[in-house]
């Protein structure tokens, strides 16, 4: 497989080592369907578990202040860190498979899947690293450019969906008038096409405001 994919993904990117994981270990899994609006732990009754989202749309969240973390591709696997620091909301009706961790490992390996497993947290890792600088840009514009790049790269499905505005406070801590003042003086710029609120088009974002 081509290394290239180690640099760098965005974070709604899929992760090729997750597709070659999900198809071994999804024999060993638990498939459920799950209606829009469902809350799922990585952790069932007091045991971890890995979640493979198979089919639909959800998004991710973290708990500590419930800040939308990312919308995955299909064969996103979560649960790897041991740690229950996140849920997943359904945004439509899902196909979810769960496997505990402890079974997750022994499976891993028993297929001799670590090679798989060593590339797949490479490509995690940088994720969350870029996700982290994204995050941590020095001013309020420079976020909010970030995140328009990330709407872009979202599945067209999701942008009709979702009010630029709504996208950029979800996945940040910026207040909802400093976001629609910067998309505003964008829009009347024509650096970006917004209608009723839902972005269409990124033409060129400027390096200042």
């Amino acid at each position: 497989m081509d290394d290239n994919v180690f640099y760098p993904l965005a974070m709604n990117e899929p992760n090729p080592w997750s597709r070659i994981l999900v198809d071994a270990l999804l024999p060993f899994a638990t498939i459920k369907s799950y209606k829009k609006g469902s809350r799922l732990l990585v952790e069932e009754n007091g045991q971890l578990v890995c979640r493979f989202i198979l089919s639909g749309s959800v998004e991710v969240h973290r708990k500590s202040d419930h800040l939308l973390i990312l919308t995955p591709p299909d064969y996103s696997i979560f649960g790897l860190g041991g740690q229950n620091a996140i849920y997943i909301i359904t945004a439509e009706a899902s196909k979810i498979a769960t496997l505990p961790l402890a079974e997750f490992h022994q499976r891993i390996a028993e297929l001799n899947l670590w090679e798989a497993l060593a590339k797949h947290m490479v490509v995690t890792t940088n994720k969350l690293f870029n996700y982290s600088k994204i995050l941590s840009a020095p001013t309020a514009y420079e976020i909010i450019c970030n995140q328009l790049m990330e709407l872009m790269r979202e599945p067209l499905a999701i942008r009709e969906k979702i009010p630029a505005e709504r996208y950029i406070r979800d996945k940040t801590h910026l207040s909802r008038s400093s976001i629609m003042k910067i998309l505003a003086n964008l829009r009347i710029g024509g650096y970006i096409t917004i209608e009723n609120g839902r972005l269409l088009e990124v033409h060129h974002l400027p390096s200042k405001y």
